[in-house]
């Protein structure tokens, strides 16, 4: 079986890409909602299937957002997340700032009202809102200067390093020191960079007794 996806999406930019690829796709139109995931008018008991990716970090009350998606599947349906778990991002050879690095990117999404480890609360998460956890599965890269990986990584924390750098216990002295090391870094062939962990957390909406 198939049919038509609904979408929330708060970007006019990504809605409007989505709507171009719901035209192509086959499946008919559905739904397309530009607002906050909160705020959305999900039907309740209607998807099988409800997918989010990297948005679940950045929300304030989670719980309710996710009571909010199990209203809306049907009995016997599946919530699938993607999200991170920040703790295991590492540089080798480790910068003398590093630690007060990981505190800001933490509070950076603490600053947001999100929770930049939220992966690693979801399971809890699933069951305190009726959810039968059914699979937890992790990713995380290792990755070499000049891979993909590497690039991916460097291009997202470099842009990043001056904002970093106005919270506390991160400096701006500390952010400028980190870049000196990262792109020192990125010319040895044995430096490493370990990513944060991405985790797939399924969960299972209880069927009607």
């Amino acid at each position: 079986m198939r049919g038509p996806v609904d979408i929330v999406e708060r970007s006019s930019t990504f809605t409007d890409a989505l709507r171009r690829r719901c035209v192509r796709d086959g499946f008919g139109a559905g739904a397309v909602w530009e607002c906050d995931l909160i705020d959305a008018p999900l039907p309740r008991r209607a998807y099988d299937l409800i997918f989010a990716r990297w948005v679940l970090l950045f929300l304030p009350d989670v719980e309710g957002h996710l009571r909010k998606l199990v209203a809306a599947l049907k009995p016997g349906g599946r919530i699938a997340v993607e999200d991170y778990c920040r703790g295991t991002l590492r540089m080798v050879p480790e910068p003398p700032e590093w630690n007060d690095f990981l505190q800001a990117d933490l509070a950076f999404f603490a600053s947001q009202g999100g929770d930049g480890n939220i992966g690693s609360r979801l399971p809890a998460l699933y069951e305190k809102v009726g959810l039968d956890v059914v699979d937890v599965t992790p990713t995380t890269k290792v990755a070499r200067p000049r891979s993909q990986e590497w690039d991916w990584m460097s291009t997202y924390f470099l842009d990043v390093l001056a904002r970093y750098g106005r919270i506390r216990p991160f400096t701006g002295a500390k952010a400028a020191s980190l870049r000196r090391h990262w792109l020192t870094a990125a010319r040895r062939k044995t430096s490493l960079l370990i990513s944060p962990t991405v985790l797939d957390v399924v969960g299972r909406k209880k069927a009607r007794s």
